[in-house]
């Protein structure tokens, strides 16, 4: 058809365009231009999904001796256990290797006749936990956490006034994350937004930002430990706290998101326990992955809430 054809029949397709001519008016239909916005089609993105969380104790053992220009040990006053970190984080075939350090602080009377206050300390005191994650690949994301469960302390001043037998129970956490491609249509624009629940993962790592804060004897209870089984966990003994408990974070929390999942464990893959509404309070115990480990109301259930769907502002971090 050639040119003189075309306008006689008033009408081409161009690049999938409809153009008219009518009365000497050229129009063109089109569903881009109609819209203002192309044709909704299909975009791939990369979602990150958790493939497993797990948490394993870890204890250290260690003998603190006095430094040669201090005097020997009276009686110990307590051992502060501070500068909890997490170093690395390596995956391997259904494990994840965490590796730290921390810092021991002894303080104590001195066997003198005015018997003054001393202290000692050791850094960089080194630790590894293997945290099983069945699944787990070299090539994935990990993430940990670790806060200091239990300290203990053994001295023994008709032995040795110048050694201080310290055992500290640590709480380790690991995630393993995946990512997968998912294509996706953009079908219209938000026009509503909600609190909702989610969980990111990135190559950082955290040990609940101890890094000021100190845990102590005699905040965790101290106690006498009769024995470790395998895998360094405390399978015996008591622990009964004389001051303080063994938790990692106290306080309370309001919930500001509508009906908020409670889960058994600190993440988006764990099972819901129960649901609780805005306005709820709730006593925080522990805290990882930006997670709170609450009780409720009950006094008696207990699960893991998200940080950001309560306000925090009352709970302070012990470790």
């Amino acid at each position: 058809m050639d040119d003189k054809t075309r306008a006689a029949s008033g009408s081409s397709n161009t690049s999938g365009m409809t153009v008219k001519t009518v009365a000497g008016v050229t129009t063109v239909d089109s569903a881009e231009l109609e819209c203002g916005c192309p044709e909704p089609g299909p975009e791939t993105i990369e979602v990150e999904q958790v493939l497993g969380a797990e948490m394993a104790q870890r204890v250290v053992e260690l003998d603190l001796f006095v430094p040669a220009q201090k005097p020997d040990i009276e009686q110990v006053v307590d051992v502060y256990v501070k500068e909890l970190e997490i170093n690395k984080v390596d995956v391997i075939p259904d494990k994840v290797i965490v590796r730290g350090e921390l810092e021991v602080k002894v303080m104590y009377v001195a066997d003198l006749p005015d018997q003054p206050v001393h202290a000692f300390e050791k850094r960089h005191i080194r630790w590894t936990r293997d945290i099983v994650i069945d699944g787990a690949e070299p090539d994935m994301k990990a993430t940990a956490d670790a806060t200091v469960e239990f300290v203990d302390y053994d001295f023994h001043c008709h032995h040795d006034r110048r050694k201080v037998h310290i055992t500290i129970v640590l709480k380790v956490w690991a995630r393993v994350v995946t990512t997968t491609e998912m294509d996706v249509f953009a079908l219209s624009p938000i026009d509503e937004i909600g609190i909702v629940e989610s969980t990111t993962s990135t190559d950082k790592v955290s040990a609940s930002q101890f890094t000021d804060e100190n845990v102590s004897a005699a905040e965790t209870g101290g106690g006498n430990i009769a024995g470790f089984g395998e895998q360094n966990v405390i399978v015996t003994g008591p622990m009964t706290p004389t001051a303080g408990t063994a938790t990692s974070a106290t306080g309370i929390v309001t919930v500001t998101g509508n009906t908020v999942n409670i889960r058994s464990g600190p993440g988006t893959n764990f099972p819901v326990v129960t649901k609780v509404n805005k306005g709820t309070t709730l006593t925080v115990k522990e805290q990882a992955f930006g997670w709170y480990k609450v009780v409720l109301t009950d006094g008696a259930t207990t699960g893991w809430i998200a940080s950001w769907l309560v306000n925090s502002t009352t709970v302070n971090a012990k470790g």
